[in-house]
């Protein structure tokens, strides 16, 4: 249904990059991360179009895992 619509996909979208905003918030604002604001703002996205992606995919859990694999990887280059 969303695909099927413009507006739905713009507000999908949308709601996608203030979900990842938020998220990055967080986790920036979490002292135990001790991580930069850029790569929680990249790992936020990630994680949230990792469900765009998934919903798309032909196998949506081995999808999540591989994408997820990748952020965990970036996650830990990042550390101080």
């Amino acid at each position: 249904m969303i695909e099927g619509s413009s507006a739905l996909r713009e507000y999908e979208e949308s709601m996608s990059l203030r979900h990842g905003q938020a998220l990055a918030r967080a986790m920036t604002a979490d002292p135990h991360l001790s991580r930069s604001a850029t790569a929680c703002e990249a790992t936020a996205r990630f994680a949230i179009d990792a469900y765009a992606l998934a919903c798309r995919a032909d196998d949506p859990g081995a999808t999540v895992d591989e994408v997820f694999r990748m952020i965990e990887a970036a996650w830990e280059v990042t550390a101080p």
